[in-house]
């Protein structure tokens, strides 16, 4: 478990609701934009969920960081000159755990321990290695070191 934040220049963002389940697809979306726009990716695709707990639905919000400004207008797309997460816990490899769920549970059980207070969102950030992909659980901590 390592404490530092997320931090990323430049970078699209598209929310949508959906179901849990079907995490992946908006990531189809995104690189598509990128072509279109001739734009190209220069860091991890991440993204946040918002739900009630144990909800099948909810709002998520997906970044991409890009390699230039973009001035975007399509329905659910927008754009970050700059994202900053705040401090936070950050769990490597959680696809080895169940489900999100579960890596969630994980980091707030070590925070518990250090006497650490968590938010209740967390950042799902997918690592491209070879092909395969690499899911780190980013978890903000409340009041914890500014930026």
């Amino acid at each position: 478990m390592e404490r530092r934040p997320l931090v990323f220049d430049r970078v699209l963002t598209y929310q949508t609701e959906q179901q849990k389940a079907d995490w992946q697809e908006p990531i189809g979306a995104l690189e598509t934009i990128l072509l279109d726009k001739g734009v190209y990716q220069n860091g991890p695709i991440f993204f946040t969920f918002d739900g009630k707990e144990g909800a099948e639905t909810g709002t998520f919000t997906y970044y991409l960081p890009v390699s230039e400004p973009m001035a975007i207008e399509d329905s659910g797309f927008g754009y970050m000159e700059r994202f900053h997460s705040g401090d936070a816990l950050v769990m490597r490899q959680a696809e080895q755990e169940p489900d999100f769920d579960a890596a969630f549970g994980k980091v707030r059980m070590h925070a518990e321990k250090e006497g650490i207070v968590l938010g209740q969102n967390y950042y799902c950030v997918l690592i491209d290695v070879y092909g395969d992909i690499i899911i780190d659980l980013a978890v903000p901590v409340e009041g914890g070191r500014p930026e």
